[in-house]
């Protein structure tokens, strides 16, 4: 498993040292709202928090991500991942369905307003 993690970090560091380093690196230059916005989106996208997290993880091992832009993409991936729940209560349109999917929603945007304030 090791062995492989870092057979991964020296692949990645090679194939990004060219043209999307140059991509990484902007979209880290972003504020970390943004930088919340764009994992919910890859996370809707591949409709998996463990997929998305999971990719961000080696950038950061090889030093592409700065491990201060990881949390904002993770916390947005926790808030994409609500969609899937929300699009399979919508295909049931049940009362119960629907009102679990939304409590799952808010569990996670309160929970990031608690644990990553906004600043004031």
């Amino acid at each position: 498993l090791s062995g492989g993690l870092l057979g991964l970090c020296k692949i990645l560091k090679y194939l990004f040292m060219s043209t999307a380093k140059r991509v990484i690196i902007k979209a880290t230059q972003m504020n970390d709202y943004a930088a919340m916005l764009v994992g919910m989106v890859m996370t809707i996208v591949v409709q998996s928090s463990s997929v998305s997290t999971s990719s961000l993880t080696p950038l950061c091992g090889v030093g592409l991500l700065p491990l201060e832009k990881m949390l904002p993409m993770t916390l947005g991936a926790n808030i994409g991942t609500t969609a899937t729940a929300l699009i399979a209560a919508l295909s049931t349109y049940t009362f119960g369905a629907i009102h679990i999917s939304l409590c799952h929603l808010f569990f996670n945007i309160f929970g990031i307003l608690i644990w990553f304030p906004v600043p004031i």
